[in-house]
């Protein structure tokens, strides 16, 4: 059961809390409806998990696609403050 007196408690991460993977994955809990995880283990092997929400790989695939599509249409950019961080 959660404590009501910490139901606005929010964390804060640091500007660059994104170099640890853990910290991404920790602040998309609870946001997707679907997920498709793709990065590489620490072994270096490519390593991939997704929820079982999608028809096909089809529908993964148009998934990856459209992202790939966003992102070198750039809809997906780094905000002017942040642009020395990265």
């Amino acid at each position: 059961m959660t404590d009501p007196a910490n139901d606005n408690v929010k964390k804060f991460y640091p500007r660059d809390a994104a170099k640890d993977p853990d910290n991404v994955l920790e602040q998309a809990v609870g946001a997707p409806s679907e997920v498709l995880v793709l990065g590489w283990d620490k072994e270096g092997r490519m390593s991939a998990r997704a929820s079982l929400g999608f028809r096909d790989g089809a529908e993964m695939l148009w998934v990856l696609e459209l992202f790939k599509n966003n992102l070198i249409s750039g809809v997906y950019h780094v905000p002017d403050d942040e642009k020395d961080d990265a």
